[in-house]
Formats: C-alpha cells, sequence, structure tokens
C-alpha cells in the first residue's frame, strides 16, 4: 500500500480541521470521508506519493526522524473557499516596475539575477492602534525572478508529470516528488538506502535544479539556511470544474517558490495573492514565461484561480522549512518565534491555530490561542476574530458552566463575529446575515439587516449567500 501520509486537497477542505465553524447556523463542516488509513481528503484530490531515496544535499538528513504526524499542510482557516469571484483579478505590480529599476542579485553559482519584488500591505488597523503595530506590519514581500529555470528545464518537468500517469490514473491534480525531506519512489513503501530508481524520472530531473538553481536562490532571497520540505507539480485543467485553491497560508513553509512550468499565455488566471481578510485584496501574480518563479514567505495568503484557456496550467511549487532540524521533527518555530515576538499578525494568528488544536509541535493551549487571536484581531485581522468568535460560541455550548457564562460568552462570540464581518470576511458576512435572519445568538430576526450583510457576502462569490437570497421560500415566516 503506498504511503498517504501527507494532505495535498485541491479544493482546501482538508483544512477546515483548524478553525471548524460551530456557528450559530449550525454549518455542516467541508470535512471528507477519510481513506483507508484515516487520510482526510477532496473527493477530486486523491494522491499518489512518488517515493525516491534521499540523496540531495539539499534534502534534510532523516537519522533525526520522528513518528508519522499528519495533519493538513495547508494550515489555515478556510472562510473564504466558497467564495470564488468569476471575474479577474487586479494585476499585482512589482514595486520596481515604474522607474524599469530592477532588485539585482548575484546567486552563488555566478552571473547576476535580475529580481523584482512586491512589498505587500495588511489590512488598515483600527484607530488609535499605531502605536502597538507589528514590526513587519506592512512589510511582506514578493519576490519575483523572471526564468529561473530554463525553458527546456520547465518542459522536461512537466513532461515527466505528465508521463507518469499520476494526474490521470488516480484523478488527482499533484505529483509529490518529496515529501517531509524525502524524495518518492512510487513503488516503494520505505525509503531506499541508494541511488533513486532510474523509473523516478520527475525526481532525477529535479534533483539538479534544486541543488544548483533554486535552492541557492531561495537561500540567498529569504534565509541561508532554508531546507527542502516538500516538492510537487501541480495541475489544473480550465475545462473542469473547481480548477481553483481557496486562499490559505503555507503554515508548514518557511518559504514557498512557486516556477511555472509552462506558457501562461495558455490559460487565464492563476496565483493569486490575498493581502486581507476581502476578496477585493486579491492581486493575481503576474508570469511571463516557463521558468518564472515567485518565493513568498509563511505570512502570505494566497491560492489560485483558473478560470479559462486553451490548456493546463503545470506549476512547481517547494516548501522549504527554516532549516534541516524543522523538516527533521516536523515542526514550525518561526511561527511562534515572530508571534512571540509580536512581529506579525498573521504569525500571530497561525500560532493561535496552531495552539488551539495542538500542531506541529506546539502543545494544545486553548487559552493562549484566545489571547493571540484577540491580539491579532485587535491590530485588524479579521481571520483572528472570526476564528475567536467560533471559538467562543463553542464554548458557549457546553453544559459545564452556567447560564450566565453562556451567555456572556455568546455576547463575545457575536462581537467578534460581527468585528471579522466589518473588515469584509466573506463567510464572516454570510453567518452573521443568517444569525440575523434566523434570530440566533440572542439577536432580534432582521430581515432587513440579515439582507444587508448576505448581499456583502454575495458580491464576494458567497454561495450559499446566493442561495439564501434568491430562494424566496427562505424568507418565507414559517421557515424561520
Amino acid at each position: 500500500m503506498r504511503s498517504k501520509s501527507i494532505i495535498y486537497a485541491a479544493g482546501m477542505a482538508s483544512a477546515s480541521i483548524l478553525c471548524t465553524s460551530f456557528c450559530r447556523i449550525r454549518i455542516a463542516t467541508a470535512f471528507s470521508p477519510p481513506l483507508s488509513g484515516g487520510l482526510n481528503y477532496h473527493a477530486n484530490s486523491k494522491i499518489l506519493l512518488l517515493r525516491a531515496s534521499k540523496t540531495s544535499s539539499e534534502v534534510a538528513d532523516q537519522s533525526k526522524r520522528t513518528k508519522p504526524f499528519t495533519p493538513s499542510k495547508f494550515a489555515a482557516l478556510m472562510a473564504g473557499e466558497v467564495s470564488s469571484p468569476s471575474s479577474g483579478f487586479e494585476s499585482l505590480r512589482w514595486d520596481d516596475e515604474d522607474d524599469n529599476a530592477s532588485i539585482v542579485r548575484r546567486r552563488g553559482g555566478g552571473g547576476d539575477d535580475v529580481v523584482h519584488t512586491a512589498v505587500l500591505p495588511d489590512d488598515e488597523a483600527p484607530p488609535n492602534s499605531s502605536s502597538i503595530l507589528p514590526s513587519l506590519h506592512n512589510r511582506r514581500a514578493l519576490y519575483y525572478h523572471p526564468s529561473l529555470l530554463t525553458k527546456d528545464e520547465s518542459s522536461s518537468l512537466q513532461k515527466a508529470a505528465e508521463a507518469s500517469g499520476l494526474f490521470e490514473e488516480f484523478d488527482s491534480r499533484c505529483a509529490v516528488v518529496i515529501e517531509d525531506g524525502m524524495y518518492q519512489d512510487q513503488d516503494k513503501d520505505t525509503v531506499s538506502t541508494g541511488n533513486a530508481p532510474s523509473s523516478s524520472t520527475i525526481a532525477s530531473l529535479l534533483r539538479p535544479i534544486l541543488d544548483t538553481t533554486i535552492v541557492p536562490w531561495a537561500r540567498e532571497m529569504c534565509n541561508p539556511s532554508l531546507t527542502v520540505a516538500d516538492a510537487l507539480i501541480r495541475s489544473y485543467d480550465p475545462a473542469e470544474e473547481r480548477q481553483d485553491l481557496a486562499t490559505h497560508y503555507d503554515n508548514t513553509a518557511y518559504a514557498t517558490v512557486v516556477v511555472a512550468l509552462n506558457d501562461p499565455t495558455e490559460y487565464e488566471g492563476g496565483l493569486f495573492v490575498q493581502t486581507g481578510a476581502n476578496v477585493n485584496t486579491r492581486k493575481s501574480v503576474p508570469f511571463s514565461s516557463p521558468g518564472d518563479a515567485v518565493l513568498h514567505r509563511f505570512d502570505v495568503q494566497h491560492g489560485v484561480n483558473v478560470r479559462s484557456g486553451k490548456k493546463k496550467r503545470f506549476s512547481l511549487v517547494i516548501w522549504f522549512g527554516e532549516d534541516e532540524d524543522s523538516v527533521v521533527t516536523k515542526t514550525v518555530p518561526w511561527v511562534r518565534r515572530e508571534a512571540e515576538e509580536c512581529a506579525s499578525v498573521h504569525a500571530a494568528f497561525l500560532y493561535a491555530v496552531n495552539s488551539q488544536s495542538g500542531l506541529y509541535g506546539v502543545d494544545t493551549n486553548v487559552q493562549l490561542a484566545k489571547e493571540y487571536y484577540v491580539w491579532a484581531s485587535d491590530r485588524g485581522h479579521g481571520l483572528s476574530a472570526y476564528c475567536l468568535s467560533n471559538l467562543l460560541f463553542k464554548e458557549a455550548c457546553s453544559n459545564d458552566i452556567s447560564t450566565e457564562e453562556q451567555n456572556t460568552l455568546q455576547e463575545q462570540s457575536l462581537m467578534y463575529l460581527k468585528l471579522s464581518a466589518e473588515r469584509g470576511l466573506a463567510h464572516a458576512q454570510h453567518e452573521l446575515g443568517v444569525t440575523y435572519k434566523q434570530g440566533y445568538s440572542g439577536v432580534q430576526s432582521d430581515f432587513e439587516i440579515a439582507r444587508y450583510w448576505l448581499m456583502l457576502a454575495q458580491k464576494q462569490g458567497h454561495g450559499a449567500s446566493s442561495q439564501i437570497l434568491n430562494d424566496p421560500s427562505r424568507w418565507e415566516v414559517s421557515h424561520l
């Protein structure tokens, strides 16, 4: 039986484990039934892992490896996963475009590399909070390297992935080449000690590209100790439904590199970043040719939306740990470090998520999670307010506390839900609309207020809000 120890759910359903909405509307969660072996996966995203031996110097030493640990690697609240605007997004502009000046770096292998940057804003902080803003507020960056890989290298990786038969045979959108620091081999359950089998074509093509090109560039741009944790090739077919990947953080990756493998003019859409809670903060990331690469850290929300095109979109995705030890132990010390240093609302949010659920080497500590959600929410982070609302509502449902305590927690939950909705989070707007429509959480039913919030969510592409607004029977008094 092939390994199923990694989750790459194309629909992002598995990521809902982190901040499941217990909510006032009792919405069903996005869990899919487990496969044998206990893996949760999206129905259209079955994964086959390519196993091969570890030989690259840029992949972690496995002698320190601990027992398997298998939470989803897509670690974020997918509050916007049901929101998918049909129109395109404004294109991201690199900060050096106006004066045609580029950042020039010299890679270890010699020669000059032209690298463009884009500094991303954060959501506007509440009034009178300027003195408490994190040190990294409005300082997140993307780095764009035109033609990091040659067209031949890109084409070879794409063709090898297609020839492997993984995309078609297993109805999957990705071929995993490295998992948790280990090259993968499709025919073996265990890692061999010799060289990778000759049949592992993707791994044999990728290894020298990583060692001589991608890893040196990523280390220079981000962190000299970066170590490859995972590598996969993703495929999106515009002819199929749900060719998108919802907005998320790469919690388990200190840094991520995405490389376009085929001509970006062959499809419409692709990678986007979302700087705030509202989908109107999305910017598409422009790629010009095969081999172009983008690097970002864990604090950048991003996703994929392929709307149309003549051909599929193929991309190479590399996830890095900040050092070898973090890859081997499957921990994310950078999240805790930046959260404790009060450096970033995004780190605080992710640390709260990890603390709430006991993920990636962090002990379960719900009280600590609350504190970091509050800290990030006070500084404008809408996702934190939403998660805190859900957490408080869950506690309010407990039978082990008094009615007075339940009411207090419910009021606090509603307060943070309103705050998240006001900051533009579509899922919060939808829940708040249903709350007012149905008269949940102690509020008086008010159809006018309900429609207001549902329409705001609908404008962001929230399907459930559209269904409610367009169904007259939902607004009959007997439906309450």
